[in-house]
């Protein structure tokens, strides 16, 4: 290997830890009652934490973990069909993540999910985006790419190579990753509120 080729492989490295880094302090761990833990996304800087739906077990307890710490949260809203739950867990926060349009994204951009895959602590896997498919109104519905996700990254980030949030990991189909997009995740948050403000 040239000195180039070592110093853009450094570079990428260091991208990469500071990719991780970012998502580390932006996400928690999230458990409910005794059933296994998923992942959450900090939102809005107000103590409110996105996750999947099939992550909460309704009439439990839910807890979530920041920096190490357990704490207490309760459900705001859920979306079953777009498998989406939104938390109040006051005393958590972190950076918020920018998101990114859907209508943005190409096949072929890579991609990165974070969570806590099979309890592995703060895990970053890596792939490549391969459709977005669409509704019967044509927008965005769900996030398909090839990134090697696991029980326990429900509900964490899928995110572009600048740490911008693409989408919201939901499940696995045929093997590949589903997420839900971005978009769709602040219109549920933004109609969660605004329902509770009435």
């Amino acid at each position: 290997m040239n000195i180039s080729m070592l110093g853009s492989a450094r570079a990428a490295s260091s991208n990469l830890n500071g990719l991780a880094e970012l998502l580390r302090q932006a996400v928690v761990e999230v458990r409910s009652g005794d059933s296994g833990s998923g992942t959450g996304i900090i939102w809005g800087g107000a103590g409110l934490v996105v996750t999947n739906a099939h992550c909460i077990k309704r009439g439990t307890q839910l807890q979530v973990d920041s920096a190490g710490k357990w704490r207490e949260a309760h459900a705001l809203a859920y979306h079953p069909h777009h498998d989406l739950a939104l938390l109040a867990a006051p005393s958590v926060s972190g950076p918020l993540l920018e998101l990114r349009d859907p209508e943005s994204l190409r096949t072929g951009e890579l991609v990165f999910a974070h969570g806590h895959p099979l309890g592995i602590r703060d895990a970053l896997a890596m792939g490549v985006l391969h459709a977005v498919t669409r509704d019967r109104s044509k927008s965005p519905r769900w996030i398909v790419a090839d990134v090697r996700l696991a029980p326990g990254n429900s509900g964490g980030p899928l995110v572009d190579a600048e740490g911008r949030l693409v989408g919201i990991n939901s499940m696995v189909v045929n093997g590949l990753g589903v997420a839900v997009p971005a978009s769709l995740v602040q219109r549920f948050v933004e109609r969660a509120l605004s329902q509770r403000a009435a």
